[in-house]
């Protein structure tokens, strides 16, 4: 912070403190004061150890455009040099201007201008002497001796530099005991760490500084709240039909709130002022890992337990994942992890809608009904109920810091927050944020566990992103509810997140994540379907699971059950487009009913009779037949084949 003001508007005080204390003779010499330097160097040979320096106030600035470095006799004579230069080239004012505009105060304060705002609330032309002299005994020490942080240390500085005008007859010792203990020194309440402060909290914090009797510190943490504010508006400029966004960050040790932005810009009209942090959004895929917590908690599943992506209906609901393919069987984690849209539907009809909701009801996340006071339904897995970014937060803090309710402070002088009760186990939480490490956030940032979401029609990205030091949320969209083809979670609010969690561990070590192993317990489950095996159940693998949680068993592999699935057509081999075309037209088939194909990945369709393959490419074909029991193992089969290209 530099706020360059002429020598006119600075407070005559002020001029003439900085005079006394630090060069009494800045108008007799010509940049070097020789009577100064002969007077240091013998105190300095007298005492053995360096007590005074004799630099001038040209001197010193002139060593503020030398690069750092020893303090020795060759830099000395080098500000020597440089400041005789200064005194030939510009006037005395316009020197001492430049010194007073350029000074440190503290922190990140250079100049008396800043520092009488930043201290004081007051322009430097207002300056009264008390204030003065606090301030110009600054740059001595200005870091230790900045009076936000330690007043007593600037006050006794302040003694000194009125003792120093005494001696030098600028004033008396009945005028310096005056000025000390009567006149005003006007100091601005730090309770509010920057002056715009008070308008980013108009829920909690308003309560909480209008009490009577209130003195609060708050715990938002200034430097990282301008950091985060400037990533974010960096990555804002980068989203088409985006203005705003939010983002909280919560230390989960001490519980405290350490960002809060709930605008990027709160004098933007129409709705600058409206807080996006406790705004009731659509909440998306954020919501999934509570409801994989709570099938995990009912013995349902596990990391490795097999769920199937595959087109599903119930009624006139029939939901998609979000990039319109289906991957067929996959792990837990990486349905999780992936963000797949139908395992999580599947879990939320298996589990119960009530039984979701009250999970999500004991992470104090209210529900809020959705069009004409209708019921959510199974829509719940994919966040269509409206819920606040703190709500969110808070609950990926809880998750983050071993499963117990608690809620978030603003104030220091609360202390920590006490625990409630236990919303998920330690083991749970282990689990679940394994699966969400399953990605990277970002590339060759910590190790940090994550989850997006985008609500429908595009007009909410959210990101959630915890350590076990840290739980941050961020959201990009418009507080009037614009959609925009950018409002993704993964590429609007995610990169973000990595570059936040980039920032807070850039000199800190990497996140300890405690070591799965310890916690979880290693189970031989069946192989195929990644549940309790059975007594035919061949294949069989050491998976980890909850400790003291039976799964439920598998059923796929009893006697009695169909064989493994066969595909029929294609048989594996290499085909020639026919004459004259550049692709090749093949049967799908295979011995089940009701069978999905996926190729290279992506769902092709169900119950297909063909498909026509494009010339010079490998291709894997599966196929999927989906049970009528969702605890048994999925029917599946794979081929892989090659179409070359006819050439003439």
């Amino acid at each position: 912070w530099r706020f360059v003001v002429p020598l006119e508007k600075i407070s005559p005080h002020a001029v003439r403190v900085v005079l006394a204390a630090e060069d009494a003779g800045f108008y007799r010499h010509s940049g070097v004061d020789c009577g100064a330097v002969a007077r240091a160097a013998w105190q300095n040979l007298a005492a053995g150890k360096r007590l005074s320096g004799a630099s001038t106030i040209t001197m010193q600035l002139a060593g503020m455009a030398l690069p750092p470095g020893k303090h020795d006799l060759r830099r000395k004579f080098h500000q020597a040099v440089l400041a005789r230069k200064l005194e030939l080239c510009h006037t005395k004012d316009e020197i001492l201007a430049e010194y007073l505009n350029r000074i440190p105060f503290g922190g990140k304060l250079h100049g008396i201008e800043a520092a009488a705002r930043y201290y004081f609330g007051l322009p430097a032309a207002k300056l009264n002497l008390a204030e003065a002299t606090l301030l110009c005994g600054l740059p001595q020490k200005p870091n230790k001796l900045r009076p936000d942080r330690h007043l007593e240390r600037a006050r006794e500085r302040q003694r000194i530099v009125l003792k120093l005008l005494v001696r030098r007859g600028e004033t008396t010792a009945a005028e310096s005991e005056r000025i000390l203990h009567l006149e005003p020194l006007r100091l601005r309440d730090f309770r509010y760490r920057a002056p715009f402060m008070a308008a980013a909290f108009p829920g909690e914090l308003y309560h909480v500084f209008t009490a009577p009797g209130a003195s609060p510190r708050t715990t938002i943490d200034r430097e990282l709240h301008y950091k985060v504010l400037a990533m974010l508006r960096n990555r804002r400029s980068q989203l088409r039909g985006v203005r705003d966004g939010a983002a909280v960050l919560i230390d989960n040790r001490t519980r405290e709130v350490l960002v809060r932005i709930g605008t990027l810009d709160f004098r933007a009209k129409p709705d600058g002022e409206v807080d996006a942090v406790r705004a009731v959004r659509s909440a998306g895929s954020s919501l999934k890992p509570f409801i994989y917590a709570e099938a995990a908690a009912a013995g349902f599943l596990v990391s490795s337990t097999r769920l199937l992506d595959a087109p599903v209906r119930y009624g006139d609901y029939a939901p998609g994942n979000y990039d319109g393919s289906y991957r067929g069987p996959v792990s837990a984690a990486f349905a999780l992890s992936h963000s797949l849209n139908t395992p999580a539907v599947r879990l939320v009809a298996r589990l119960g809608e009530e039984r979701v909701a009250d999970a999500f009801a004991a992470l104090e996340m209210k529900r809020r009904r959705s069009g004409r006071n209708r019921p959510p339904g199974l829509s719940l897995a994919l966040g269509t109920e409206g819920y606040t970014l703190w709500e969110l937060t808070r609950a990926y803090a809880i998750l983050a810091s071993g499963g117990r309710y608690f809620e978030p402070t603003l104030s220091r002088d609360t202390g920590r927050p006490p625990d409630g009760p236990a919303v998920f186990s330690p083991e749970l939480c282990a689990m679940i944020l394994s699966m969400l490490r399953e990605r990277p956030l970002g590339y060759g940032g910590p190790e940090v566990a994550w989850k997006t979401g985008t609500s429908n029609n595009n007009c909410d990205a959210w990101c959630f992103a915890c350590t076990p030091e840290y739980t941050l949320g961020v959201w990009f969209g418009n507080k009037n509810g614009t959609r925009s083809d950018d409002l993704v979670g993964a590429d609007a609010a995610a990169p973000a997140a990595a570059d936040i969690f980039a920032m807070l561990y850039r000199n800190a070590p990497p996140p300890g994540w405690p070591d799965e192993t310890k916690i979880l317990e290693l189970r031989e489950l069946c192989a195929e379907s990644g549940l309790t095996p059975g007594a035919f159940c061949t294949r069989r693998s050491l998976q980890t699971a909850l400790p003291g949680v039976p799964l439920v068993p598998c059923r796929g592999c009893a006697p009695g059950n169909r064989p493994p699935l066969r595909i029929l057509s294609p048989p594996p081999r290499t085909y020639l487009p026919p004459p004259g075309q550049s692709a090749v037209t093949l049967k799908l088939a295979a011995d089940g009913k009701g069978v999905s194909w996926y190729l290279n990945g992506r769902f092709l369709g169900r119950n297909l009779a063909e498909h026509r393959f494009p010339g010079g490419a490998r291709y894997t074909l599966r196929a999927v037949e989906e049970p009528d029991d969702p605890e048994a193992p999925l029917r599946s089969a794979e081929v892989t084949f090659s179409v070359q290209n006819r050439h003439p």
